[in-house]
């Protein structure tokens, strides 16, 4: 997607498997691009029809108040002022799949994890549901996902909305040529319809959580690259044209507000009585406020991610140590050829520039250690030194995965520290150990199997909202993966956990059709099994319920549930003052129930990215009445009040689980999360460095990544030869709105540029938005000249008010001085204090889970 001029911030958006942030992209120009333009109440799409400069796309009447159209950035903006319209939003791309570094896992163990095994024992395998998978499409020739396309097969409806060479962010290939056959060319798609309803043909199959479901199809990606919002959106419509009663839809954009139409849209699809699933991001390390949309939607099921106890990996088989173990290729190094054995393993050490050779790998297989440089040093080091293998074992628990390194033609595979170590005894000791690289797997133990995996995004929503709703396992997943390519494969993400809830979701509506979509994600919340905080799990405390929801589902539970506790997941809102709410429990029971209300502390967090804090501190607890007693089919509300402990840090987000226990059977549970102190002190535009002026040293054409510097002291620019310093910015918090103007420092005149709301924070520490006087020149060419200039930006905080100037932030930038004709270079391109972080031009661009 090229870039646009005007001023919005979409963060990278992968396939839900891990986030990417896109550099600056390339200065805008005066082409048209797609819109999404939100209409106001009783507006239709006929209204725009002969507003000069745009052409309308599609309209999108049955899922979001609102069109696409293309137009140019100052035609599009100007859309904003008529009273048929509310909002214009950038379409966002959302790029294809990248994999957060993690492990696969048998299927099977997932699907016992869940309890979804259990309800197929009884017969509750998904027949007669219909589940939409909004993906790359799906290899419907594998045979454990029916073989065949169309009536009569298991993948029944579908269509590809896009073709296998779109590219959202190509211009060559951005257009869609859309046909009616959703085969996947990618795998993503054939990954996350095994997990949901997979039925294993042969030995080496795999079930997934709803075996007898049959599929819709929709191919919103091609072979490679990106997609666009006005795709999904479009899918999202044809699923629920199809008659989809779930749709799973693994993607979305990090750093999101619910307010973004793919949200709801995706919420529209819920009131129609649509069950909608949605990975909840892969930001994970990028801390608090970090969930996607469309899993941020109020409607939508949000899920994060938990690891499962063990995962399956290619095997090796040690004859020193008497045991097999496993193995992963790293990245773009040749596979061991199986049948084959290694030759001896030599201790080379952690193989960086600066360390020194351990052993002579001349003729041997080198055995190094994960840490301190890069993998491609590593991989260099040993082959250089004549190693024919190499062998990479982890410095902490588990196993793990890696990138950077690319073909040197020798085989560079990861094990985990216990093998490694034990390899590295027997070397040291001249045992010269082998591996007989074989042609199976082996499972391996997950040091954080049940817990939350690293890279699962945490919420609440911007708005506070109450996100992620629900776990499920996604870290590492062995499942279906095109015939072409080998069948099955290991991927990890919240895409892999997303469909787990998808694949349990029909399970439910397949044993009690009646029930919509509130009741769907409140049944499995009330049963859902909590999960322990994974940075100590011995301390017995629970993970943040912002990182897991109300806990990792458990479908028999479910199926089984005496009767509903609501809401499941509640916002608190901020303040350091008591709060209280209201549930309901209500009896499913066929006799009196006696119910008496509990609750469990989970773990509070503070601070950012920058410094994320983790505190436990109980809250007082009242719940008025404290006992409930329920004939069967009553109803009756509980008045609960929760008083933060005064403890906890101002700037906590903290929660727990609100249990009525039943005096047999499993306690029902509800969820709640809340801001210890004034949400509005959340600084936005608060960084030791910026914002700042600076200029572009280096900027690459085609990717449009770009290198900054500082501005030298009294630095002047042209706009002969298009200099103009650009303002980087740090968004420590969502921003409700942000303003840029441009002044005249000579005269006092000020210019108002553009405006954008709902935007996302910086994704890391020194990530920053780039707001270029460039695109400001582009926009109005009529009002910049020779003299002194300003940028001001303004930021309205999140749930701010926007008449009250307390509420928002601003920042006035040095004086820029502009001069008739271009400024010798000097030394402007010697990059000193270059930017050190990644900078992206509003609009930035999204991408997959």
């Amino acid at each position: 997607m090229q870039a646009r001029r005007h001023l919005s911030l979409a963060a990278a958006l992968p396939l839900l498997v891990a986030p990417m942030l896109s550099a600056a992209p390339a200065r805008a120009d005066d082409s048209k691009h797609v819109w999404l333009v939100e209409l106001a109440a009783g507006a239709e799409a006929a209204d725009l029809e002969t507003t000069p400069g745009v052409e309308l796309r599609h309209d999108f009447d049955r899922i979001w108040n609102g069109v696409s159209l293309e137009a140019d950035a100052a035609t599009a903006h100007g859309l904003e002022s008529l009273d048929r319209v509310e909002r214009v939003w950038a379409d966002v791309t959302f790029n294809s799949p990248s994999l957060p570094e993690s492990e696969p896992t048998e299927m099977a163990r997932a699907t016992e994890t869940t309890n979804a095994a259990d309800a197929h024992a009884r017969g509750v395998d998904g027949t007669g549901l219909k589940v939409g998978i909004i993906d790359t499409g799906i290899d419907y020739t594998h045979p454990d996902l029916g073989g065949c396309f169309g009536p009569g097969c298991r993948v029944e409806l579908g269509t590809d909305l896009v073709g296998d060479d779109y590219d959202a962010d190509d211009p060559d290939n951005a257009e869609p040529v859309p046909d009616d056959d959703p085969a996947d060319c990618a795998g993503h798609g054939t990954h996350v319809a095994g997990i949901v309803g997979a039925d294993r043909q042969a030995a080496e199959g795999v079930t997934g959580a709803a075996p007898g479901v049959t599929f819709g199809a929709y191919k919103v990606f091609g072979c490679e690259g990106s997609t666009s919002a006005e795709v999904i959106m479009q899918a999202l419509e044809a699923a629920l044209d199809d008659g989809m009663d779930v749709v799973n839809l693994s993607l979305g954009q990090s750093f999101q507000w619910p307010g973004y139409p793919t949200a709801e849209a995706a919420d529209s699809l819920a009131d129609e009585g649509v069950v909608v699933t949605a990975s909840i991001g892969n930001s994970g390390e990028a801390g608090i406020w970090s969930a996607s949309a469309p899993g941020v939607g109020t409607d939508v099921i949000g899920v994060a991610s938990t690891d499962n106890p063990v995962m399956r990996m290619s095997a090796a088989y040690a004859p020193d140590l008497d045991r097999r173990i496993g193995h992963r290729t790293i990245d773009q190094a040749p596979e061991p050829e199986p049948g084959t054995t290694s030759d001896p393993l030599v201790w080379l050490g952690r193989g960086c520039d600066d360390d020194e050779s351990a052993g002579d790998v001349e003729g041997g297989t080198a055995l190094m250690v994960r840490g301190g440089c890069t993998f491609a040093e590593k991989y260099e080091r040993a082959v250089s030194e004549g190693a024919t293998a190499v062998v990479v074992h982890n410095d902490r628990p588990g196993p793990f995965g890696g990138s950077g390194a690319e073909n040197l033609e020798v085989p560079l595979v990861a094990v985990t520290d216990t093998d490694g170590r034990d390899l590295r005894d027997l070397a040291e000791i001249g045992a010269e150990p082998v591996l007989e690289w074989k042609a199976g797997t082996a499972t391996v133990d997950l040091p954080r199997g049940g817990q939350a995996s690293m890279f699962t995004s945490w919420g609440p929503a911007p708005d506070l909202g109450f996100k992620p709703d629900l776990s499920a396992p996604g870290g590492g997943i062995w499942s279906t993966y095109p015939v072409d390519e080998g069948s099955y494969r290991s991927l990890s993400g919240t895409s892999m956990a997303a469909p787990h809830v998808a694949g349990a979701a029909a399970l439910l509506l397949q044993a009690e059709p009646g029930l919509d979509p509130a009741a769907v994600r409140d049944r499995l919340a009330n049963s859902a099994r909590p999960v322990m905080w994974g940075e100590n799990p011995e301390l017995g405390y629970l993970e943040a319920v912002h990182r897991q929801g109300t806990g990792v589902i458990d479908v028999t539970a479910a199926l089984d549930a005496p009767g509903a506790l609501t809401p499941t997941g509640i916002n608190v809102g901020d303040g350091v003052e008591a709060r209280t709410f209201e549930v309901e429990l209500a009896s499913a029971s066929n006799r009196t129930e006696s119910y008496r209300m509990g609750h469990q502390t989970a773990i509070a967090t503070t601070g950012d990215i920058r410094d994320t804090g983790y505190h436990v501190a109980a809250p007082e607890v009242d719940f008025e009445p404290k006992t409930v007693e329920l004939g069967p089919g009553e109803t009756a509300k509980v008045t609960v009040t929760i008083a933060p402990n005064a403890e906890l840090p101002e700037g906590s987000v903290f929660g727990g689980r609100v249990l009525a226990r039943p005096e047999q059977g499993r306690p029902l549970a509800a969820a709640y999360s809340g801001y210890f102190g004034n949400y509005l002190d959340i600084p936005v535009l608060e960084h030791p460095d910026y914002p700042k002026l600076a200029a572009v040293v280096d900027e690459d054409p085609e990717t449009g990544e770009a290198e900054f510097r500082d501005l030298r002291e009294d630095e002047e620019f042209s706009l002969s030869d298009d200099r103009l310093p650009a303002a980087l910015v740090y968004l420590g918090h969502m921003p409700r709105a942000l303003e840029a103007t441009v002044e005249n420092a000579d005269t006092g005149e000020v210019f108002e540029w553009d405006r954008e709301e709902y935007l996302q924070r910086s994704p890391g520490p020194d990530d920053t938005a780039v707001i270029d006087l460039a695109d400001f020149e582009a926009d109005r060419p009529d009002v910049l000249e020779p003299g002194r200039w300003r940028l001001e930006i303004r930021v309205l905080k999140a749930l701010g008010d926007e008449a009250n100037p307390d509420h928002w932030e601003q920042w006035r930038s040095p004086v820029i001085r502009i001069v008739e004709l271009s400024p010798a270079l000097g030394d402007a391109c010697g990059a000193v204090n270059r930017h050190g972080g990644r900078s992206w031009r509003l609009p930035g661009r999204a991408a997959s889970s």
